[in-house]
């Protein structure tokens, strides 16, 4: 998934656009078909049209789509700094020291072993 503020499926042909566009009315008759035949073959664009149909207006409905999205910029970036935090900073030195450890291990091993013959 390339664009994660993209939550429509790839099979869907509607887009945010023509939805709003569908919503306010200022849609062409040949796109408000298409979005009415989109709105029988799919629950997510049928519930997300009747979703938006109960706004009042369309500045509160732009508003509320720059809110969300806004969010969701923030959550990603947050998500990615908690992300980054989790990883091992310095991970070449921690598998050199683990082999070390090991490699003195098994001679260790081999030292005893010939020590007791």
């Amino acid at each position: 998934m390339e664009d994660l503020t993209n939550i429509w499926n790839a099979d869907d042909e509607i887009n945010e656009e023509q939805l709003l566009n569908y919503i306010k009315g200022k849609s062409p008759e040949d796109e408000q078909y298409a979005v009415e035949k989109q709105m029988t073959e799919s629950d997510f664009v049928n519930e997300a049209i009747e979703g938006l149909q109960q706004f009042e207006s369309a500045g509160k409905l732009d508003e509320y789509v720059y809110q969300l999205n806004k969010k969701l910029h923030r959550h990603l970036v947050s998500h990615k700094e908690q992300k980054e935090k989790r990883k091992i900073k310095y991970l070449s030195w921690v598998i050199a020291t683990v082999i070390i450890i090991l490699l003195l291990c098994v001679l260790g091993y081999i030292v005893i072993k010939m020590k007791s013959l």
